[in-house]
């Protein structure tokens, strides 16, 4: 078990509504309790309007609870004392990285939060340097960002998080607008992060095949959580998932059809490494 200390993220009893009037309020969250231990990789997934992106903006206060609590690294986000420090802890990165540049520059770009945090310009330096680094862009520290890629850009978005030094980095829908080639540099990325600098990650995808990524699968369903375990136990139970509306990685749904006609194959199978392996009787 996880002890105190490690939690990162908690939420208890978490009610979010979003309408009331006379017929009641509406509930986008719906007494959500979820822990999220330092270095994790949980990725949340549901389906349109089953409050996933509402939960992550809770993450870092830009929601507050109608009911519950949720607190970051033990402060509670409906106290205005810890708003700063909350922000800093968990860093935001959106579905569309332009809404994120504000510079004409990529180093401008990244350096503009922490120039926002009163760091001295000879941090802002190094960590820029190091920020660009680490999401392999240093190269193109001095060009104009709205000439890059979409994942270039997403990574971008991701060094100026990195920049302002968060343990934590929630990431909503960071691929949905890329394309095949884009998702993978921003999905790399990601997991370097995560598993060489021990970044605790939040995902939330609804692409099943970067879910399968994720130490966790958390999936949502008209605002509560309605499973949560590792990808190998969500992902094989596909008649649930379906039932939610959703879908399982492709290689799982090829091998549950195959299961079901009579080839006898794992229903729990990630990779395509893993089929190959277990057509081939390893």
């Amino acid at each position: 078990m996880n002890q105190v200390g490690d939690r990162i993220i908690e939420t208890e009893n978490l009610v979010y509504a979003y309408s009331q009037d006379q017929e009641g309020e509406t509930r986008a969250l719906d007494g959500i309790n979820l822990t999220i231990t330092r270095g994790e990789f949980v990725v949340i997934i549901g389906r349109n309007g089953s409050g996933k992106s509402t939960l992550a903006k809770h993450f870092n206060a830009l929601f507050l609870p109608t009911v519950g609590t949720v607190r970051i690294n033990g402060m509670d986000t409906q106290d205005p004392r810890h708003l700063w420090k909350i922000r800093q802890t968990v860093g935001m990165v959106f579905q569309n990285p332009d809404n994120q540049i504000v510079s004409t520059t990529v180093e401008e770009d990244v350096a503009f939060g922490p120039e926002n945090l009163g760091i001295p310009p000879d941090e802002i330096r190094r960590r820029v340097d190091l920020a660009l680094e680490w999401v392999g862009m240093s190269e193109y520290m001095r060009h104009a960002p709205h000439l890059l890629s979409g994942g270039q850009k997403q990574r971008v978005a991701i060094a100026g998080v990195l920049a302002m030094r968060p343990e934590c980095i929630v990431l909503d829908e960071p691929t949905a607008m890329l394309d095949p080639s884009g998702r993978r540099e921003v999905l790399d990325t990601v997991r370097r992060l995560n598993k060489e600098d021990g970044i605790t990650v939040v995902l939330i995808t609804h692409f099943m095949n970067e879910a399968v990524l994720g130490d966790r699968v958390v999936v949502m369903d008209a605002g509560k959580i309605v499973m949560d375990d590792v990808p190998r136990k969500v992902f094989s139970q596909v008649e649930l998932i379906r039932r939610l509306h959703l879908d399982v990685p492709d290689v799982t749904r090829l091998a549950y059809e195959l299961d079901s006609s009579g080839v006898s194959v794992p229903r729990d199978v990630l990779t395509v490494e893993e089929f190959a392996n277990a057509l081939c009787g390893f």
